[in-house]
């Protein structure tokens, strides 16, 4: 082989030299995937005799072979072929021939695609893949591909040049599910035999793959787990492999990835429990006896496996067991240095392979698969994979999303990357993939496809709108003209908002559309959204505060007529451009334009402090002191029409004190006491669609205080009717009315707003419930104010309005939480609730709804007990949460989603002594 490779790289070296001069060297034609080598030989031609053969070639194709100076395809790996076009003894030929009927096959793809044009380009070419196995896989939690789509997967890997699928999705109970050991019946038998026969023909590997451990679900694994020493559990998953070998399958797999690592059986603890790494010795034991007992004494059968350590590359007691005790000839899946790798570098490879015992690797990669976030798709290509992953990996294949047809945007970069990983490229590769989808609706799908990259592997989800955005924010924070930015950004989201119309029109793929008509819907009322909110903020920089108000009702409608499903479209910078024409609510976490992000906290001194990122995602610096001040509460911050920051704080004498950034990022004033009044607790401030600030307070005998900017100084009057307790919140109506909630001495929660703008606050009305903590009042896309508290028996509740300015009506207990201090709420990106709070066990918790107004699932951030102050949530500009509490020494701890609906990290230590 090494003899072979010197020989292609001399002949590419030095024939390229010796091309025809009829024509130029870099005259060749592009090929997807792009081939090992390829040179001139000639002019183009038309018509020539086509010869094929596979194997050992005739004396005649021998002969024009030599005289081209291609090599014999025997030399060749598995699916390689060798393909001249040019003239030989006067006779025009095109000679292919494979090494194998694979090699053949593919040779014939390349053929086709020269002889598109109708002449011939006159060309050598020498050809295999880089990867031995190359494909997609139906390897997600979630329900089945329809029938129909995944027969089409299959002709698409085989236009491809991909060899390989893995079915074991989790849907399928029979892969990773209670019925594990169950034998498909008649019906779901069929529907596996056409897949296999369908592969078959398209020279592609049909892997299945049995999950033993059954971890469809931790609940299902407890209870249809294997019990590895167990013959009957052994005998189950070979008569398992028996049946798919009868309907015609040849790979399988056995997968103990996603489980806990507890045996379900007592049986299995005394056999194994000694073991260096007894899950791994388990583990093995299966993956040995089902070598022993059916892959022998089957003919042409192959096994591969996936272990529970399949990412990351440290060596480990199980990998170095598991690795020691199974097979040479069994090969091992791995996804990278992480679950869901953002890159795989040879260097990677390398220490995976040597931590497995010096085995080359199959690669699981986990691109472009959302089960993770399945609020996204995942439409951009492959990307951030080296071209030395063969030297340690003998396949590639990479696991797709639960929408099967728009998988096959990635899965057509993939397979030019694991055909030719040196020459892929992968934005030309993307292009063409999307030009071959999309048919005569290509450049439509290409609008909609660049706004949904978003995933692990790219820092923006919609790289192409991003420029237009951040353009028109800069001109409006610096109050310059809009005209030109506005035009931009109003023409782009137009054509955009206009491509899923034209996909519906033109597409010509009803499963494509099917599959992803919530996200087109969403696309098209989101780009609606956009362009008002380009009016909207045009009206307010020229002062027209009715025109705003009408183009933010505009932005609401668009947003709540979208919000049928929780779906993440056009996700990233669209939502600071939506965000900026809201309203500012005072926070503690702020998020900058550029979507770094800074907190703001009290420290152990009275001293107000802050720790910044300076990019977004990036780590985050020190904490520094803002101009001192002795403050008595946490600060409240507010983010200005200049993108500047206002804070303000209770000082140790009672009085409110505020400091102000003198340009974003720049430096702060000294702290000034904005109104001479003692006030008795922390102030809620927000920004008004006038731009001018306003800030809510407990005044010392209870009473709720408001403190406005007016002629460029301040005011403040009382709220009467009610005392109330702690911090109130507030918030703007879509009528831009403020609104606020209290707690008041009884325990109850009270709610007053203005009538008009600038009026006085009508009489406080008593909401549902009992509360035993600050309130948290937040919007909907329907312009509907919820409300979320902890009752005086620590759960988790909320009222809300039915509807826009209705009565606050609805009183739900949220999961069964116990919590303590204040629950915190947002509205994500698609329009659902999300909800932080500290649980009585000092970890952090999060709840969300399932469905748009609908019902709620709670879960812990992660399994450590850090959470000794509320638990604060924010989005990142791509959509997935970021959270902040204080730990027990004071110091400032985050954990955040990799995407909108991920797990969650760790808690990540950013330092600090605060209070």
């Amino acid at each position: 082989m090494k003899r072979h490779w010197l020989l292609v790289a001399a002949l590419g070296a030095g024939l390229l030299t010796t091309t025809a001069p009829a024509a130029a060297a870099d005259d060749l034609p592009t090929l997807s995937p792009a081939p090992q080598s390829i040179r001139r030989l000639g002019s183009d031609l038309s018509g020539p005799t086509v010869v094929r053969e596979t194997g050992t070639a005739s004396a005649r194709a021998a002969g024009a072979l030599s005289a081209w100076s291609l090599p014999s395809a025997a030399g060749l790996k598995p699916g390689g072929y060798v393909l001249g076009v040019g003239s030989y003894q006067g006779e025009k030929l095109a000679v292919l021939v494979g090494h194998d009927a694979a090699g053949t096959f593919y040779g014939e793809q390349t053929l086709a695609q020269l002889t598109k044009a109708g002449s011939v380009p006159s060309v050598a070419i020498v050809d295999e893949p880089a990867f031995a196995l190359r494909g997609g896989m139906e390897s997600f939690y979630g329900q089945p591909w329809q029938q129909a789509d995944l027969l089409n997967h299959l002709d698409f890997l085989g236009r491809h040049r991909m060899n390989a699928f893995q079915y074991t999705v989790s849907g399928d109970p029979h892969t990773a599910g209670a019925e594990w050991r169950t034998r498909y019946a008649d019906a779901d038998a069929e529907r596996m035999r056409a897949a296999i026969e369908r592969a078959k023909a398209n020279q592609v590997q049909f892997i299945y793959r049995i999950n033993p451990e059954a971890n469809a679900s931790p609940e299902i694994a407890k209870r249809y787990g294997i019990c590895h020493i167990r013959q009957a559990d052994k005998d189950a998953l070979i008569a398992r492999y028996q049946q798919l070998w009868d309907l015609g399958e040849r790979t399988f797999a056995i997968g103990w990835d996603d489980v806990g690592g507890e045996f379900r059986c007592p049986e299995d603890e005394r056999y194994f429990g000694s073991d260096a790494s007894p899950l791994g010795a388990a583990q093995a034991h299966v993956v040995n006896d089902v070598y022993e007992r059916f892959v022998k004494f089957h003919p042409g059968a192959r096994l591969l496996t996936v272990p529970t350590d399949y990412w990351g590359t440290g060596t480990t007691p199980y990998r170095t067991r598991f690795a020691a005790l199974i097979p040479t000839d069994v090969d091992i899946f791995w996804t990278g240095r992480e679950v869901v790798s953002p890159t795989i570098t040879t260097d990677d490879a390398a220490a995976a392979s040597a931590a497995f015992g010096g085995r080359k690797l199959l690669i699981f990669d986990n691109y472009p698969v959302n089960d993770y976030t399945p609020t996204a798709q995942h439409l951009g290509p492959l990307v951030g994979r080296d071209a030395g992953l063969p030297q340690y990996a003998t396949g590639f294949l990479i696991n797709e999303m639960q929408e099967a047809e728009p998988s096959l945007i990635a899965l057509g970069t993939a397979a030019e990357y694991a055909w030719n990983p040196t020459a892929y490229q992968p934005q030309a590769a993307w292009q063409r993939i999307l030009t071959e989808l999309g048919g005569p609706a290509a450049d439509a799908l290409r609008r909609y496809a660049e706004v949904h990259t978003g995933s692990a592997l790219t820092a923006d989800s919609s790289a192409p709108l991003t420029p237009h955005v951040r353009a028109f924010i800069d001109a409006y924070r610096g109050s310059r003209d809009l005209t030109a930015p506005a035009a931009a950004l109003t023409d782009y989201l137009a054509r955009l908002g206009a491509a899923p119309a034209e996909l519906r029109a033109g597409l010509g793929n009803p499963s494509f559309l099917r599959d992803s008509e919530p996200w087109l819907a969403r696309t098209e009322r989101r780009s609606r959204a956009g362009i008002a909110a380009v009016r909207a903020l045009q009206a307010k920089a020229a002062g027209d505060l009715t025109g705003y108000r009408a183009r933010r009702e505009e932005i609401y409608a668009a947003l709540n007529d979208a919000n049928t499903s929780f779906r993440l479209a056009v996700p990233g910078t669209l939502d600071d451009l939506l965000d900026l024409a809201g309203v500012a609510r005072g926070t503690d976490v702020v998020r900058h334009d550029n979507g770094a992000m800074s907190v703001f906290e009290r420290n152990r001194n009275g001293m107000i402090q802050s720790t910044s990122q300076r990019t977004a995602g990036s780590t985050w610096d020190p904490f520094v002191n803002l101009w001192p001040v002795d403050a008595a509460g946490k600060p409240e911050v507010v983010v200005r029409r200049d993108g500047g920051l206002t804070a303000f704080v209770r000082h140790a004498d009672g009085r409110i004190r505020t400091s102000r950034q003198s340009a974003p990022g720049g430096d702060w004033s000294a702290w000034e006491i904005v109104v001479d009044l003692v006030v008795g607790g922390d102030p809620a401030a927000v920004v008004g669609d006038d731009g001018l600030i306003s800030l809510f307070v407990r005044g010392t005998d209870g009473v709720p205080v408001t403190i406005w900017q007016r002629d460029g100084g301040w005011r403040f009057e009382k709220i009467g009717g009610t005392t109330m307790v702690g911090k109130p919140a507030v918030d703007v109506s879509l009528d831009g009315l403020m609104v606020m909630v209290v707690r008041d001495t009884n325990n109850k929660l009270q709610n007053s707003w203005q009538p008009s703008i600038g009026s006085a606050w009508v009489p406080w009305k008593q909401l549902p419930g009992s509360i035993g903590s600050d309130p948290d009042l937040v919007m909907s896309y329907s312009g509907a104010f919820s409300v979320f508290y902890r009752t005086p028996e620590n759960a988790v509740s909320t009222t809300w309005q039915p509807s826009r300015g209705a009565a606050f009506t609805g009183l739900a207990r949220l999961g069964g939480i116990t919590a303590q201090g204040n629950p915190r709420v947002t509205l994500d990106n698609t329009g659902g609730l999300s909800l932080s709070v500290r649980g009585a066990d000092n970890r952090g918790w999060v709840m969300w709804q399932l469905t748009p107004g609908g019902n709620w699932q709670d879960g812990k951030l992660n399994g450590e007990q850090v959470a000794y102050s509320d638990v604060r949530n924010i989005d990142s500009v791509g959509g997935a949460g970021v959270t902040f509490t204080i730990d027990a020494d004071g110091k400032l701890r985050t954990s955040w989603q990799s995407a909108l609906g991920s797990g969650w990290s760790g808690w990540a230590d950013l330092g600090g002594s605060l209070s």
